[in-house]
């Protein structure tokens, strides 16, 4: 399910503190320019919310283009891949059963 500016603001505090509320626990990752994810899958249901920069992602065969304040939920066991942006892209990384 992707989320374009869910949230209202990039203070990733406050974001961390909301994803923490949905039963995530945020890893910040900051990719370069870029930065590849092969199409893979796993069994765990992955959130991921934007900060800065961009992130092309893939999921079942649909793009998206995501940017600061946009949220994503990829269920389990579904196919997904995404490539950084020209300008890299921070972002939270989490997963959950």
């Amino acid at each position: 399910m992707y989320q374009a500016k869910f949230y209202k603001t990039i203070d990733r505090e406050i974001i961390g503190e909301e994803v923490q509320k949905e039963g995530f626990d945020p890893v910040y990752i900051s990719d370069p320019p870029g930065r590849l994810y092969e199409p893979h899958r796993h069994p765990e249901t992955k959130l991921l919310v934007f900060l800065e920069g961009s992130m092309e992602v893939t999921v079942k065969g649909q793009k998206f283009d995501c940017r600061p304040g946009d949220k994503l939920i990829i269920p389990g066991n579904v196919e997904h891949s995404a490539i950084a942006g020209p300008e890299g892209c921070d972002f939270f990384w989490s997963e959950k059963l």
